[in-house]
């Protein structure tokens, strides 16, 4: 990276150890013997040796000579010696990265980096990094460390919209599911029901999350590590480095649907001085329903010094059923049967990661990832309308079907890092495999449709359905960074090539309905077919950074992609099928297209910038099984649509203007950024839903306008109070400029996007003894009300989410022990409509006539719990 906040990130090695720990590293010697010379050179040569991760701007360190450093030296020692009468200093930043600086008064690297107690510890947090409090009156600054750009740099310094969450930031919010942390992101939010193709069917696969106001499947990319994975994977939070949100298309690093933004999963890198371990038990309850308990494990082993090192992780999560399901007693006229614990959530998660040293300048971690999720019945209840709110977690069916959902997924990869001095080169190969095998029950839709459709009584006869998703993909991405003046002066950049072979099948199962076959239908099933897609993404990409003029740096990106998909020719029998089947013919689709950005950016305050930026996002396009009858056809060419116009749909596209700032105050304790923007999109995907057929397909049509703008600050804002707040405000104002096929009039308001988001969060530790401390957090999360097209040219109304959660606390040398409550408004929040696998439940509505009665995915209760931490 160039300009006055260049940043060079010096060693591969990048430490995975929280900073007690990291502290207690520096006691490891090295031999050292580095000649007199440019500081920033004995920095990088200083780095390779110890491969100790630095963090430096070459506009502070240039021009400095560093003296010679022979003998041997502990990290802080040599770090010391080298920036002796310098006027500058390091301190530890996120992860044992070490941050030089110019001199703070009162503020030493080597007070940082002696030993804190406990409440030293936390003191130093900001929302979202860990930070070593200072001993004697010395600032704690609010250092945060992420990789928007594919490598190490400063928060601050990076000129795009950025929320980061480190695993230190986790632990103290007391964060374990994607909707504890989903929910606290300014102008992000999430929602069911939007996709259309038979990865979102269920309610494993149904899950989308919006981003500044790009609503839709597939606009957000989300990554764990370098592997691209579906935005319905949610990692369990425990061995997790960070999480980064990057807001605004990242089109040119990180390939397609990342359109709205990119979510980051990223795990920690095994330290190769220090063993570790964590462990954390808890047991709760959950308002009206049974006991929650849960047991996690992280490991860090050091097999050979400074060469091998593994971490391990397990994990097990239950989370007892709040909903009831209610069904007529088969043996008794009148009466009912009701069973509790449905959505109940179990969930099973590990990971290995074996980091290997093979030189100075090469290391190699071997990484693996899984987890199994088993859910007794959806945590969904009905959502009625027009109130389009849960009303009763009771669900009164008419059947006894034991809905299920089973979801397992893993993930391994090799990824091997070589620092060549002034250059690196980092390649990743990953393989995913995912199965989600889910029974749902459509016993009062499907019977209401066989009435309606086909004049049939069968006496409501059950209609469970079974479908299985399979995902598998293979990537490999290669990238080559390259440091300022190493090629030419003022210019550093990153190339790479990516590609990735993705395998989806959707099967849904032939299940028999006795009630079909004394009916005299052959076969005695609604449907059995076996629908397979794959999908083969290749592209190169690039960025340059130039500092055009001191403290000016343009940044221009670029990305060219291939895509090319096919779907096989596949059978498909039963009822609705013909007496012979029916066969769907192979087909295919290819894309291929340029993803520019331009970036200018100047520096200002303390490791801040200003930046403009214009990028163009895109989403890949695909194939989709055509309508084999004509059961369908009317309502088609009400839309002016015939069956050969929906057997695919192409990418599309938007252009984002934004202007932002970040900074760090307070002495460099608060960290504070902000972003206005404007978002072009057309030819957009739609998802169109048939009601009459009770089926959906996606076409393009319809263009949007998204305004917005955010607000985020985090720090410590009081030197002498050891109380860290965190406070994220959002507004997005999308309107649907061209509505196409949506039954909306043009310039309303966009569908799926809140108009308003915010959370505020605190932590707040002290001593209370010398082995003691007190400790407390709270957030508050805000979503607002979103507008649902209801499939009739109007909107449903989904409410505002509000959310509360708290612990409290006390920490000793090595463990904690808190209370913590989540939900503690008892808030019932409609997350969405479930993508159904068959017909749509329908009742009377009050005025006459019938109408839908929706199903959403629901929050979960007030939840008290007590939980235990130990780490050494």
């Amino acid at each position: 990276m160039t300009g006055a906040r260049n940043l060079f990130m010096i060693g591969t090695a990048i430490a995975a150890i929280a900073s007690p720990l990291a502290a207690s590293a520096q006691a490891q010697t090295y031999q050292l013997d580095i000649p007199s010379q440019s500081l920033d050179s004995a920095l990088r040569a200083f780095a390779q040796t110890t491969r100790q991760q630095i963090v430096f701007d070459m506009n502070v360190v240039r021009g400095r000579t560093s003296p010679a450093l022979r003998g041997r030296y502990t990290v802080i020692d040599a770090i010391s010696t080298l920036l002796a009468n310098s006027g500058l200093e390091a301190s530890p930043g996120n992860s044992g990265v070490y941050i030089v600086r110019r001199k703070v008064a009162g503020f030493s690297a080597r007070n940082v980096a002696a030993q804190p107690s406990a409440a030293d510890r936390s003191a130093g947090q900001t929302g979202q990094t860990r930070q070593t409090s200072p001993v004697s009156n010395a600032e704690p600054r609010a250092e945060i460390v992420v990789t928007a750009r594919r490598k190490d740099e400063l928060l601050t310094s990076v000129p795009a919209s950025i929320t980061a969450y480190s695993s230190e930031f986790l632990e103290t919010q007391n964060i374990r599911s994607f909707a504890d942390y989903a929910t606290k992101l300014p102008n992000v939010t999430f929602q069911y029901g939007q996709g259309s193709d038979f990865s979102a069917a269920g309610f494993s696969g149904g899950r989308i999350t919006t981003i500044r106001g790009v609503a839709g499947a597939n606009t957000t990319a989300y990554y764990l590590n370098d592997t691209p994975i579906p935005a319905s994977v949610s990692p369990q939070t425990l061995g997790l480095d960070r999480i980064e949100v990057l807001k605004g298309p990242q089109g040119t690093l990180f390939g397609a649907s990342s359109m709205g933004g990119n979510l980051r999963f990223i795990t920690r890198k095994p330290s190769l001085t220090n063993n570790s371990f964590t462990t954390e038990m808890q047991i709760g309850k959950t308002k009206s329903a049974g006991t929650d308990y849960g047991v996690n494990a992280l490991g860090g082993l050091v097999l050979i010094p400074d060469v091998m090192a593994l971490d391990v992780s397990l994990g097990y999560t239950r989370e007892s059923g709040f909903l009831k399901r209610r069904f007529p007693d088969p043996s008794t006229a009148g009466a009912f049967i009701t069973k509790d614990d449905e959505g109940r959530n179990e969930t099973f998660a590990g990971s290995l990661a074996l980091r290997t040293r093979l030189s100075d300048s090469l290391e190699v971690t071997l990484n693996a990832v899984g987890q199994s999720g088993k859910l007794n019945g959806y945590p969904a209840a009905y959502v009625p309308l027009p109130g389009y709110e849960p009303k009763s977690y009771i669900l009164d069916r008419d059947r006894d079907i034991q809905e299920h959902s089973n979801d397992r997924w893993g993930l391994g990869s090799v990824v091997i890092d070589y620092d060549g001095g002034g250059y690196s080169i980092v390649s990743s190969t990953s393989y995913f495999s995912r199965r989600v095998d889910e029974l749902e029950d459509t016993t009062e839709g499907t019977n209401r449709f066989l009435i309606d459709f086909f004049d049939l009584d069968l006496n409501n006869a059950a209609f469970p359905m079974h479908v299985v998703v399979k995902d598998k993909r293979f990537t490999h991405e290669t990238r080559l960074s390259f440091d300022e003046g190493k090629l030419v002066p003022n210019l550093s950049g990153i190339f790479g090539v990516f590609h990735q072979e993705d395998d989806l099948t959707f099967i849904m199962d032939g299940l028999d309905v006795p009630e079909l076959a004394a009916e005299g239908f052959d076969p005695s099933y609604l449907a059995d077919f076996t629908f397979p897609q794959h999908e083969n993404n290749t592209a190169v990409f690039g960025e340059l950074y130039y500092e055009i003029v001191p403290k000016l740096i343009l940044t221009a990106g670029l990305r060219q992609y291939w895509i090319k998909q096919k779907a096989d020719a596949f059978p498909g029998t039963g009822f609705f099928s013909g007496p012979d089947g029916d066969f769907t013919p192979a087909s295919s689709n290819s894309q291929s297209g340029l993803v520019p950005k331009f970036v200018a950016s100047y520096e200002i305050g303390d490791a801040g910038n200003i930046y403009a930026s214009v990028s163009k996002g895109f989403r890949v396009g695909g194939t989709q099984p055509a309508f084999t009858d004509d059961f369908c056809d009317p309502e088609l060419a009400a839309l002016g649509l015939t069956r050969g116009d929906i057997g695919s749909y192409q990418p599309d596209s938007l252009w984002s203007y934004e202007l932002g700032a970040k900074s760090r105050v307070a002495d460099g304790r608060v960290n504070v950024s902000g972003a206005i923007f404007q978002i072009d999109w057309s030819s957009m995907q739609q998802s169109v839903f048939l009601p009459e057929c009770s089926t959906g397909f996606v076409t393009n049509a319809g263009k949007a306008r998204i305004r917005g703008g955010e607000l985020e600050v985090s720090g410590r804002p009081l030197a002498d109070v050891p109380l860290t707040v965190q406070l994220g405000l959002g507004y997005t104002n999308g309107k649907l400029v061209d509505p196409g096929f949506l039954p909306q009039a043009p310039n309303s308001r966009l569908a799926q996007v809140p108009r308003f988001t915010g959370t505020v969060s605190a932590y707040y530790r002290t001593p209370v003894s010398e082995n003691i401390n007190l400790f407390a957090a709270a957030d508050y999360s805000y979503t607002g009300s979103v507008k649902v097209a209801n499939n009739e040219g109007g909107f449903l109304t989904r409410q505002p989410f509000n959310i509360v959660n708290a612990n409290i606390g006390l920490g000793f040398d090595n463990s904690e022990l808190l209370i913590y409550g989540k939900n503690l408004l008892d808030k019932r929040l409609n997350f969405g409509d479930i993508y159904a696998n068959g017909f749509e439940r329908t009742e009377m509505a009050a005025g006459g006539g019938v109408q839908r009665l929706p199903r959403g995915a629901v929050s979960r209760p007030r939840q008290i719990g007590l939980q235990y931490r130990l780490t050494f």
